[in-house]
C-alpha cells in the first residue's frame, strides 16, 4: 500500500496558486477591502473527497489474504486517531462484509439493530471475511447476483422501448408479429449478391431473402446517420437480415415472460 493513500483518498490537491481568483486582491483601490482576517489569506483550501476507489482497488487485490494482516497495513497508514483519515475506516462496511455469520448454512451479514441479511444479496459487498478462517473473499454470489440484476433491468428498459421486440443476443431477437411471438435468427449481409437462376431461365443476381420483411434483403447504401432509424437499422444495426424465425413455445413464452396476441408480459 502508498504511503499517501490517505491523501490520494481524502484529500484534494490545493485550488489555484499562491492567489486564487477568491484570494486575489482587486487591482481598483475603490473595490479593495478596508479590513480582513489574518486566517483568510492562510487558511487551508483543502476539503473531504469521496474519491473512494483507490480503496476499492487496494482491498480487491488482497483476496486470499487474512483480514487481520489487511486491516494492520490500512491502520498502518491510515491513522484512525486522526478525524480526517477515520473517514476512511467509516468507509469499509461498502466494499468487505466484516461481520459474517453463518445462520441455516449460509453466510449471512449481521446488521446488529438490522437483523441478518443474506451474503447472496445483489446490494452485498463484493468482498466478505470468511468466519471460520478469517481470509478475505471474494462474494462471488453477490456479483452474479448483481450480475442478473443489471440483465433483467436491461430486458425491462428494452421492453419499455419497444413492446414487441427483446433482444436476446447480437444475431437473435424476440420478436411480436400480429400478435404471435417469434424468435429471430440474424445473419450477416454478403458482400456480393448471388448469381441464381430458377428453372432454366437467365441468371440473375439475387440477394438472400428476408422473412421479416418478405423479401429479398437489401443493403443501405449511405445511412442517415440517425442511431435509431428504422430504415437504415431495422435489427439494431446494418448490414443485418432475417434469415429465418420460428415462433416460441409455451415454456420459452413463460421463460421470457411475454404472452401472445396482447404482448401482456406475466406476472
Amino acid at each position: 500500500m502508498r504511503k499517501d493513500m490517505y491523501k490520494v483518498i481524502v484529500e484534494r490537491p490545493r485550488r489555484g496558486g499562491r492567489y486564487s481568483s477568491e484570494r486575489r486582491p482587486s487591482t481598483d483601490p475603490e473595490d479593495q477591502i478596508q479590513h480582513e482576517s489574518l486566517k483568510f489569506r492562510h487558511r487551508s483550501h483543502k476539503w473531504l473527497n469521496e474519491n473512494l476507489n483507490p480503496l476499492r482497488r487496494y482491498l480487491e487485490t488482497q483476496v486470499g489474504r487474512r483480514w487481520d494482516q489487511v486491516y494492520s497495513e490500512l491502520c498502518a497508514r491510515i491513522d484512525r486517531r486522526n478525524t480526517v483519515q477515520q473517514h476512511i475506516h467509516q468507509h469499509l462496511d461498502q466494499f468487505v462484509a466484516l461481520r459474517v455469520v453463518v445462520f441455516d448454512g449460509r453466510l449471512h451479514l449481521d446488521h446488529g439493530w438490522g437483523g441478518l441479511k443474506s451474503l447472496s444479496d445483489p446490494w452485498a459487498p463484493k468482498l466478505y471475511v470468511d468466519p471460520d478462517s478469517g481470509l478475505l473473499l471474494d462474494n462471488r454470489e453477490a456479483i452474479a447476483a448483481r450480475r442478473a440484476l443489471r440483465r433483467r433491468r436491461a430486458v425491462e428498459r428494452a421492453a419499455q422501448a419497444s413492446p414487441d421486440l427483446r433482444r436476446v443476443d447480437e444475431l437473435h431477437q424476440l420478436r411480436r408479429i400480429d400478435g404471435i411471438w417469434y424468435e429471430v435468427e440474424l445473419a450477416a449481409l454478403p458482400e456480393t449478391a448471388a448469381l441464381t437462376s430458377v428453372r432454366g431461365g437467365p441468371a440473375q443476381f439475387t440477394m438472400p431473402f428476408d422473412v421479416i420483411a418478405k423479401r429479398p434483403a437489401r443493403r443501405i447504401g449511405k445511412p442517415c446517420g440517425h442511431r435509431a432509424c428504422e430504415a437504415c437499422k431495422p435489427y439494431g444495426r446494418s448490414g443485418l437480415y432475417a434469415r429465418s424465425k420460428r415462433q416460441l413455445n409455451r415454456h420459452e413464452l413463460q421463460r421470457y415472460g411475454l404472452r401472445n396476441h396482447d404482448g401482456e408480459r406475466l406476472h
